[in-house]
Formats: C-alpha cells, sequence, structure tokens
C-alpha cells in the first residue's frame, strides 16, 4: 500500500497556484525540494515505514472532508497531532475569523515544525517546513505583522505553551518530507534523549529570530 507522507503533497498541491506568502521568520533557501513534492506517492521502507502518523493522517483527512467536529477534538489534545494538522486547523480557523487563534496555531506549528526538522540529519526535511510556512502563511503572515506588538504577544504565549507541554506525536514525521525517504531504509535523525534539549534550542533561536524581525520592523514603521 502506497503511502502519502502526511498529507503534505496534497496540501501543497492544492495551493500550488497560489504564490507563496513572505514569511519574516524565514530566511531565503536554496534547500531541495522536499520528498513530497517529487513524487505523488511513496512507499517508505525500513524504519520510515515505521514511523507513527496515523492520528494525525485521520485528522487530516477528516478536516479536508469537512467534518466540523474535528478541530474541536484536535483542540482537546493538540499535543498529540503533528504540526501539519496545526498549520491546517490555522487556515481553517483563519478562514472562520478566528484571526488570533488561528495566528497562535499558525506559529505554533511553525515552532514545532522547525525543531522537529532541527532533529533531522536529512537537511532537505527544512524544505517542507518553509513550503508550509509559505502556503499557510499566505493570509496569517500579512494579518499578524499589521501588529508587531500583538504578533509579540501572541508569539510570547506560544513560547510559553510549548515550554509547559509534552509532545506526543512522533517527530520524525519531518523525515517522510525529506530526500532521504525516496533512497534510504534508515531514518537519520537525533536520539530521543536529546529531542528536549533541540525543543529548547529551537525555541530560544526563535524568540530571539522574532525580537530581532520586530526591531527591525519598528525602525521602518513611522511613528
Amino acid at each position: 500500500m502506497k503511502l502519502y507522507p502526511l498529507l503534505l503533497c496534497t496540501l501543497l498541491a492544492a495551493c500550488a497556484s497560489e504564490p507563496p506568502a513572505k514569511d519574516p521568520s524565514e530566511q531565503a533557501s536554496t534547500t531541495p525540494a522536499p520528498a513530497a513534492e517529487q513524487a505523488g506517492s511513496i512507499e517508505p521502507k525500513g524504519e520510515f515505514a515505521l514511523i507513527d502518523i496515523r492520528r494525525s493522517q485521520q485528522a487530516m483527512d477528516a478536516i479536508t472532508d469537512g467534518k466540523p467536529d474535528t478541530i474541536n477534538d484536535i483542540l482537546k489534545s493538540p499535543n498529540d497531532f503533528a504540526p501539519p494538522v496545526l498549520y491546517l486547523m490555522s487556515a481553517i480557523m483563519f478562514d472562520n475569523n478566528y484571526q488570533d487563534q488561528a495566528t497562535f496555531w499558525y506559529y505554533a506549528a511553525q515552532l514545532r515544525a522547525r525543531s522537529d526538522a532541527n532533529k533531522s540529519g536529512d537537511e532537505t526535511t527544512h524544505g517542507a517546513v518553509t513550503k508550509l510556512n509559505q502556503r499557510f502563511g499566505q493570509r496569517i503572515g500579512p494579518y499578524s505583522l499589521s501588529n508587531p506588538d500583538r504578533l509579540q504577544a501572541i508569539v510570547g504565549q506560544v513560547l510559553e505553551w510549548d515550554s509547559q507541554q509534552s509532545r506526543n506525536y512522533d517527530p520524525r514525521w519531518v523525515a517522510l518530507q525529506g530526500r532521504d525517504v525516496l533512497t534510504e531504509t534508515e531514518v537519520n535523525f537525533a536520539p530521543q534523549e536529546k529531542w528536549q534539549e533541540i525543543d529548547a534550542l529551537t525555541r530560544s533561536q526563535y524568540r530571539q529570530g522574532l525580537e530581532q524581525a520586530l526591531a527591525e520592523m519598528r525602525t521602518r514603521t513611522p511613528e
């Protein structure tokens, strides 16, 4: 049975007709395209086939099928779902005029996706995170940047919330988005005892990047 890598290829295809939005937290990248864009479907082998994405996949399928209770179910246990679920949920919230809630979950998804990619030894996984940020930041990005003080407050809440949570999903979901899944059978990933350390370091870097971006924005904004 062929497995779609966490529906990412479907999500990107659905957005392919729209130009990507610029996100101030993302740097220009020459990272090769993620595996999800290179193949319509992939049959993971070896350790890749053992990565458990079932609950996240089911949630994304339910959202795209228009099942109304899915988002409420996700909000009851958001730590059980991989970042692409949170990205998709943020887009649905924004479309239904819950802009600040959407902003929170968009940046929570971005933070977690970035820290998961930081655990991967396959550098091309960062390309998948960049694509997710570009596609799902198309509307949330301009909204959040229109009010730097609000953005700073919301991202501060994201960082505080994430620091107090235990992530229950498998962070190796991101390995399914890199080039290695096409050719390898072993997942090049940091050992589990290093995951919390990487998460904490990513939060610190994320905060520093935000503060720098906000400072630059404010110097360009007339009083």
